[in-house]
């Protein structure tokens, strides 16, 4: 069994050229080589779902077995544990998965081709700060079935040394390529096309804490899986607008925004407010277009009208122009790329605290938040509209918070009991939410259509926000009987 330290970028088939130039790179000696991949599974994904992967894969003329399981829920970076041996052609040799954790997940399961790959690898090996580090180049194609997509990514592999080598030479790379981080391993990739997700839509992944884990462990586990939901739905909006890709990425980035408040005890220091305001800067260029999908969909309401419909169409497709200009800024990749190194080597990881056990820090931080959106919602049905936006901003930071922190309820009343708190807190911002739009709807239509604002307009949005205050007042109530499950 070896450990993998692995980084891993997507770059487009124009970034290759200044990759090889690069000069990190171009005065460094390489090698290339042709190589065939297949991956297996059974028949209902057991081995994904369990974290590991299967695959044969040939090279001059020799075929490896390889066991992987990934330890880190990474964007970018993956460590995983792997386990090789020779094979004989492209079949599973099954005498050899008894020497790894298979043994015990597959018993007598068949296993399946589930995806191929075949590209050329150009690696180099580059020395940095004394620590050996392979940089390979994968340009080829993934395959399932029928369905195949093209494959151009860059990975960084630590050999020898520290992972703090390894991140500097990616920021040295990063400064001459546009670099995006890979959230995707090729099994992944592969399942994914066999499955029709590539390229689709992703919702946030539920997140497994245990009350073992350190604060800077269960930080890094949550930030990781806020980039990944993140660069999921960048790379559709890159490849063309999509209101629910856009939708999911501002979800990714408030909830990694809400993952930095959780832990500002933490991490609070060099780069995390810079970061934490460039995530809200990208999450702003964003806005203006998420809402005029909201207008556009609204139904019974003057957007579905002629007139406005078409300025709204014609306003929507400006704005979505310009998230497409902020998403291909140098801007934006290398907050992403600062992001990740940050988290894996930022001075606010050697800090007392960031090694002490999650639970005491959950505990303050949940009832913190709680008795904040308490304390605002009690006049929720008096509030103006400024004071309603900022309690739904502090009660979906709550919901967040309660989410990522899910996993430390150990014992069935209390798990209800997060469950009803979450449930609750999910209905009063929605509600909340619903008047925001509403509101924002009729600033639209002023600006965009005078004429048709009108007293109809007005009684409809009237009688929408008395049923969103009195489901909101619901909702606060279960929220109160539920809380404190983390006492």
């Amino acid at each position: 069994m070896a450990h993998e330290i692995e980084l891993k970028f997507d770059l487009g088939p124009g970034d290759v050229e200044r990759l090889r130039a690069c000069p990190s790179l171009a005065a460094e000696p390489f090698k290339s080589a042709a190589y065939e991949t297949r991956y297996f599974d059974t028949g209902d994904g057991a081995l994904r779902r369990a974290g590991y992967s299967l695959r044969v894969r040939r090279s001059n003329g020799r075929f490896v077995q390889t066991v992987k399981r990934k330890r880190s829920p990474a964007a970018g970076l993956f460590v995983r544990e792997e386990w090789d041996c020779a094979v004989q052609g492209f079949r599973i040799d099954r005498t050899a998965l008894l020497a790894t954790p298979l043994k015990r997940l597959l018993g007598d399961a068949r296993l399946v081709a589930t995806a191929r790959t075949r590209f050329t690898r150009t690696a180099w090996l580059i020395v940095r700060q004394g620590s050996r580090i392979e940089l390979v180049l994968d340009e080829g194609k993934v395959t399932a079935g029928k369905a195949q997509t093209p494959l151009c990514e860059l990975e960084l592999e630590l050999i020898e040394g520290k992972a703090a080598a390894l991140f500097a030479l990616a920021a040295e790379i990063g400064a001459a390529v546009p670099l995006r981080l890979g959230v995707l391993t090729k099994n992944e990739r592969g399942q994914a096309l066999a499955e029709g997700a590539l390229g689709r839509p992703a919702s946030a992944v539920p997140i497994q804490l245990s009350a073992s884990l350190s604060e800077a462990q269960a930080f890094r586990v949550i930030a990781h899986a806020c980039l990944r939901h993140y660069r999921l739905n960048e790379i559709v909006l890159l490849r063309e607008p999509d209101p629910d890709a856009l939708h999911q990425a501002r979800i990714a980035l408030r909830r990694l925004r809400s993952a930095l408040s959780l832990f500002g005890p933490t991490l609070r220091g060099k780069d995390y407010q810079r970061l934490r305001d460039e995530l809200g800067w990208l999450a702003g260029r964003l806005g203006e277009a998420r809402n005029l999908d909201v207008a556009l969909a609204g139904e019974g309401a003057p957007m579905a009208q002629g007139l406005l419909r078409a300025r709204l169409l014609k306003a929507r497709g400006k704005a979505y122009g310009r998230v497409a200009t902020a998403l291909a800024s140098d801007r934006v990749r290398r907050l992403m790329l600062d992001l990740a190194l940050w988290m894996e080597t930022g001075s606010w990881r050697f800090r007392e605290r960031s090694g002490r056990e999650i639970g005491p820090l959950a505990v303050r931080q949940l009832e913190r938040q709680w008795r904040k959106v308490r304390r605002q919602a009690a006049g929720i049905g008096k509030a103006e509209a400024d004071e309603r936006h900022r309690l739904r901003l502090d009660i979906k930071k709550l919901r967040y918070s309660a989410e990522f922190l899910a996993g430390l309820c150990g014992k069935r009343p209390q798990q209800v009991r997060r469950d009803r708190f979450i449930a609750a807190l999910k209905e009063l911002q929605d509600r909340l939410g619903d008047l925001n739009d509403s509101e924002a709807s009729a600033a639209m239509t002023a600006r965009l259509a005078p004429s048709l604002k009108g007293s109809a307009d007005r009684i409809r949005r009237e009688a929408l926000a008395r049923e969103a205050i009195a489901a909101a007042r619901d909702a606060l109530h279960r929220a109160t009987v539920a809380a404190g499950y983390w006492l």
